[in-house]
């Protein structure tokens, strides 16, 4: 889903955008596709287009939103950018929102921490 949430930017969405996106057969695609779309989450018109529904729009942009907090934190704590990417990338999925909000709240508490650090070094 995140792929095509972030590919649909760029403009059309289709299968084989996908595959060369994840590096995965087109095959494997369209079956992922066949069960997201029996699920509610996109539609697959005629031309081979690809569309996300409400339902896959909203758990898109939650599952952009949970990379982000993870990836921005784990590199702030100075994991590499790779590192962190792919991460970031396992641990989006099996967050709750309750642990996802506790981090986002230790992330703000950190930069203040951080924030106030160095402004207290250079008034010295």
């Amino acid at each position: 889903m995140r792929t095509i949430y972030r590919l649909r930017k760029n403009g059309l969405v289709r299968g084989a955008y996908i595959a060369r996106e994840l590096g995965v057969s087109k095959p494997t695609v369209s079956v992922a596709l066949r069960e997201m779309e029996a699920a509610g989450y996109l539609t697959v018109w005629h031309d081979r287009t690809i569309e996300l529904t409400e339902k896959g729009e909203a758990i898109g942009k939650s599952v952009i939103e949970r990379n982000n907090v993870l990836f921005g934190l784990l590199t702030d704590l100075g994991v590499d950018k790779r590192i962190a990417d792919a991460d970031a990338c396992n641990m989006e999925h099996g967050i709750s929102d309750e642990s996802l909000r506790a981090l986002i709240e230790l992330r703000h508490f950190l930069r203040v921490i951080r924030n106030t650090y160095y402004s207290e070094k250079t008034d010295e």
